[in-house]
């Protein structure tokens, strides 16, 4: 299964480690294609260049060295979401044919998207019928 990962999972994968963290070993273990897009990436070290200055080059680091398929973010625009800020997310997307995008955020997980799915740490982590997390 290819799923794109949003930006809040990665950093509280990142920083805080928890669930986010172990279902992406998970993941990875099980041989899905984790995506993570030029955007995402941008606003993941924007975050924690923000919030934790005297971590971020470290976490950005991990990042780039995680076993992650890094693509290009796509210039076209795809679907209408309530907070604009997740639509070049979206768009990348539909543009790379993903199955699921991993996202804590409540817009999209609220959005109603049937293709690609939408799915949290947990609602993933049951999909996939992983034993406990």
């Amino acid at each position: 299964m290819k799923i794109l990962i949003d930006t809040n999972v990665l950093i509280s994968a990142f920083t805080f480690c928890g669930k986010p963290l172990k279902l992406i070993h998970r993941l990875l273990l099980t041989n899905h294609t984790l995506i993570v897009t030029s955007y995402v990436a941008g606003e993941f070290q924007e975050t924690v260049e923000r919030k934790w200055p005297t971590k971020a080059n470290e976490l950005c680091t991990r990042l780039l060295k995680a076993d992650f398929l890094f693509l290009t973010s796509t210039d076209k625009q795809y679907g209408k979401l309530r907070d604009k800020k997740d639509v070049p997310v979206l768009s990348d997307a539909i543009h790379y044919n993903v199955d699921v995008i991993l996202s804590g955020d409540k817009d999209f997980l609220e959005a109603g998207l049937e293709h690609p799915a939408v799915k949290s740490v947990s609602e993933l982590w049951d999909f996939l019928g992983f034993d406990n997390l």
